[in-house]
């Protein structure tokens, strides 16, 4: 109650630095993982109750290129790609690398709750010439890692939709750590609480190489790591993002939010322009924003 007098008596500036303050206590206690997750879902209430939960927000005006997969464009790299266009989602595919460049998906909140039955083999896609093979992964000690997560596809396009994850042109190498553990746990609060709060988002993700580049047995590229950019639009002109890149080492027990990065970051380790068709000051602006948290 003391505090609530001394609150608002304190201009913006520092109403928002406490709010700031109070944010980061609450987000320590979620990513303590000693929570439960009802618990986690009200202290989530709490932080969206405040406006300095949005971080910052750039205005970009009118955006040319928004479509239906991606936000501002497809993203543009020196290493060629083909296009694959999919139910729900967009893949360039690096056929020298046999993997997908970049994957691009556009989720909005539906009605849809029922879930599909999850596949037990992967379908080798034919549009490629790389022509992966389920088989190909076999025994390598690498899960067969999806881009475009067959859970959030499928809570939002259904049961087709969810099938054409399984394609082998939207499959990666992952390590079991990493891909069963934090890249599904930030796919997860995607499709369940970020379509929940902000009802829709723009994600980009892929995988990040580093020389010496190893391969499977089978050719298949090895990344060192992975790379997802979330796009919201908080109002008609006005954008926030943020972005992480997760090595391969990682275990169960990391905090996402140490891996936050900028899409500037992303770019230099990828190679890749992702939101081209945006104005330069905007995009430069929202490029090199650094999210405080994972929203």
């Amino acid at each position: 109650m003391l505090f609530g007098a001394w609150y608002v008596k304190q201009d913006e500036a520092t109403q928002r630095r406490s709010q700031e303050r109070l944010i980061v206590g609450l987000d320590w206690l979620i990513e303590l993982k000693q929570t439960n997750r009802d618990m986690d879902a009200v202290l989530n209430w709490v932080i969206q109750q405040m406006p300095a939960s949005l971080g910052n927000v750039i205005t970009v005006g009118d955006v040319e290129g928004a479509d239906r997969y991606t936000f501002a464009g497809v993203p543009i790299g020196a290493r060629p790609v083909k296009l694959l266009q999919n139910q729900g989602y967009m893949v360039g595919y690096d056929e020298t690398l046999r993997n997908p460049a970049w994957v691009a998906y556009h989720l909005k909140r539906g009605d849809r709750s029922a879930a599909s039955e999850r596949l037990e083999t992967f379908e080798t896609d034919r549009r490629t010439r790389a022509r992966v093979r389920h088989g190909d992964y076999s025994h390598s000690g690498y899960d067969r890692g999806h881009m475009a997560p067959n859970y959030a596809i499928d809570s939002v396009f259904g049961e087709r939709a969810q099938q054409e994850t399984f394609l082998m042109s939207n499959i990666v190498p992952q390590r079991p750590e990493l891909n069963q553990g934090p890249w599904k746990e930030f796919e997860q609060v995607v499709a369940n609480r970020y379509l929940k709060d902000y009802q829709e988002v723009w994600v980009i993700t892929g995988p990040v190489y580093r020389e010496p580049i190893q391969r499977l047995v089978s050719g298949v590229a090895i990344p060192s790591a992975f790379f997802k950019v979330i796009i919201d639009v908080v109002e008609p002109t006005g954008v926030r993002a943020l972005a992480l890149i997760l090595d391969q080492e990682v275990t169960n027990s990391t905090k996402l939010s140490q891996h936050l990065v900028t899409i500037d970051a992303v770019e230099a380790a990828t190679g890749l322009d992702l939101l081209s068709l945006l104005d330069d000051t905007a995009e430069s602006s929202l490029e090199a924003d650094l999210a405080k948290r994972l929203w």
